[in-house]
């Protein structure tokens, strides 16, 4: 049973205000013939992506998207391609403001707009600021730019670590200061808030549900010294998946044993607690990175879940070939027998046999390792062609990040991805 979530389409009242003012200052400096305050840019992508397997679809978001290449398309636009626009604004020296808006296939099917950056910023001194309102959150090297596709050397971010954190986007506060130590730049960077994000129905709840993410905070360490950047990260929320919940919920209708089942893997404002180190080293010709995140989402289905990767390449002229090679593991509960049935009215045993095989649909391990080659060309000025190949092997009994499973899907398989983007900017 695959969980799909998108963030909600509509801005929090902090985005409305920040929208309102852009457009006052917009007449304002209209009358005054002086656009400069104003910087508009935008980016996207055009890809298409095949999968081998094609009994489940493979996305680049299993949080947010519900169809892929595989199942659905042999060869899938939705995969990657997106299109962005950002509007910039700097009212004082210390005073600015941004908003950016993305259409990507969302939960609904649909490329609908959704806003990504909506905060207002206050620069205190050249080393210290304060944001007001959405923020993408630091949780990795890529998170600020991540669907900026031609500011990556790969086609998308290594998906084991980059979807381990469901919550990456804080409607609130954040500040940031640096110090500096000679040729060493140290930033801490914290932030506080909430995330609401929607889901859509499923059989066990058929309306689109909201899934908040409460008492958001987290802390962002990094230091950088010349082409070096480590990093170092802690996040918190409380989580609830109410359209997951509602499966959950139907356990408690078996008495004592259902509810501890529905409490030990339910997310009714879960803790959610994130640990993450990042390193990078980019002396212009060639590059190496890796990334490596500890989520745990317990008491929860989820459980624990830890990924990592490593990957590099080499600046050729126009020409970037590059590699990575990436892992993810589940630890905790991959199965559970579930409700007793010989304890379970003989009329209603059926109905709890079938809850009991979406329970360990749920606790299926997403664990495999994903092994990448590719090439960019940068052949002209802001923008790129990249050709990518994944080799995606599963652990057995693990489906992986494939969604819309099928009946002859065989779990702990092996597959290859396919990918050919085209990147802008302007």
């Amino acid at each position: 049973m695959s969980l799909i979530i998108a963030r909600r389409p509509s801005v929090m009242l902090t985005g409305m205000v920040l929208m309102a003012m852009l457009f006052c200052a917009a007449g304002a400096r209209a009358e005054e013939s002086d656009p400069s305050i104003f910087t508009v840019s935008g980016f996207g992508t055009a890809g298409m992506a095949h999968s081998s397997e094609h009994r489940a679809d493979y996305t680049n978001s299993p949080w947010y998207k519900p169809v892929g290449a595989g199942y659905n398309q042999n060869w899938s636009p939705d995969v990657d391609s997106r299109f962005g626009m950002q509007l910039d604004a700097r009212f004082t020296e210390q005073f600015s403001a941004v908003v950016q808006a993305i259409s990507q296939l969302r939960y609904d099917n649909t490329y609908k707009p959704t806003i990504e950056w909506a905060n207002l910023k206050y620069q205190f001194t050249p080393d210290f600021d304060i944001r007001l309102g959405r923020i993408v959150m630091s949780t990795f090297l890529a998170s600020d730019y991540r669907n900026v596709g031609y500011a990556m050397p790969w086609v998308r971010p290594p998906l084991e670590v980059y979807n381990i954190m469901p919550v990456s986007t804080n409607d609130g506060i954040d500040a940031s200061y640096r110090s500096h130590f000679g040729d060493v730049t140290h930033t801490i960077q914290a932030f506080y808030g909430v995330d609401n994000l929607k889901s859509p129905g499923n059989a066990y709840h058929p309306a689109v549900s909201n899934n908040p993410a409460r008492n958001s905070w987290g802390v962002f360490n990094t230091l950088e010294y010349g082409p070096t950047t480590l990093r170092l990260m802690y996040q918190h929320s409380n989580l609830s998946l109410d359209g997951v919940n509602a499966f959950f919920d139907q356990f408690k209708l078996f008495g004592a044993q259902g509810a501890a089942l529905a409490n030990r893997y339910g997310s009714y404002q879960t803790p959610v607690t994130f640990w993450g180190a990042s390193a990078s080293y980019d002396p212009g010709k060639w590059f190496v990175m890796g990334e490596f995140g500890t989520n745990k989402i317990e008491p929860s289905f989820m459980g624990e879940q830890r990924a990592g990767y490593v990957g590099g390449g080499y600046r050729a002229g126009d020409f970037t070939p590059y590699a990575s090679y990436a892992k993810s593991k589940k630890l905790g509960n991959s199965s559970d027998p579930g409700l007793n049935l010989a304890f379970v009215n003989p009329f209603m045993r059926g109905y709890a046999a079938g809850l009991n095989a979406g329970l360990n649909g749920f606790l299926k391990p997403i664990t495999g390792t994903t092994v990448t080659v590719g090439c960019r060309w940068d052949f002209m000025k802001n923008t790129d062609l990249k050709l990518q190949y994944e080799h995606i092997s599963l652990d057995p009994g693990s489906s992986g990040l494939l969604i819309n499973l099928q009946p002859g899907y065989r779990t702990g398989s092996s597959f290859n991805v396919i990918s050919a983007t085209v990147d802008w900017v302007f």
